[in-house]
């Protein structure tokens, strides 16, 4: 990143507060989310560090077939990139369950008050309005990216700063 091309720091610590409130239980798995610093040129390697960072690419049971990235180029192979609306939508039904036996409910750590459109909503705002998004899945197709049975990845990156947001369930 050029000097003068980074963040402003208050949208930097904000994207982290509300990186940090996301998450919990999605049935048998969760959400996680990171934000930091960064631009296209280090996009790949930065989303393929915090994914194998999270254990998210191990302990695979070799009886199960799984085809998991072996690095950044193979990982973003298996991403498409998609606009602000649809990345916003997308995570906000990851972020929601719609579970028979309970009524419509999300799950934001430490923030249930919390919309889920609003809060992934500032978080394109301070992404910003150049943002570049990716994703492994629109929900009714899907490349898989980590161990799990069901992963989804979303990652924003703009104004000096990327976004991974990952789900995942199952073993």
């Amino acid at each position: 990143m050029e000097p003068g091309n980074g963040p402003v720091t208050g949208s930097l610590d904000r994207l982290r507060d509300l990186a940090t409130g996301l998450g919990g239980s999605v049935g048998n798995g969760e959400m996680l989310a990171w934000a930091d610093q960064g631009d296209d040129r280090v996009l790949a390697d930065q989303v393929f560090g915090v994914i194998r960072d999270a254990g998210l690419l191990g302990d695979v049971d070799p009886r199960v077939p799984v085809n998991i990235p072996a690095d950044a180029d193979a990982l973003m192979s298996r991403m498409w990139e998609i606009d602000e609306a649809e990345a916003i939508g997308l995570l906000v039904n990851l972020a929601v369950s719609t579970r028979a036996d309970r009524p419509r409910q999300h799950f934001l750590r430490r923030r249930n008050e919390d919309d889920p459109q609003d809060v992934f909503g500032e978080m394109a705002s301070l992404i910003g309005p150049g943002a570049r998004w990716w994703t492994n899945t629109d929900l009714t197709q899907w490349n898989q990216v980590t161990q799990h049975m069901f992963d989804a990845v979303v990652v924003g990156a703009g104004n000096g700063v990327i976004v991974t947001v990952v789900t995942f369930e199952g073993g």
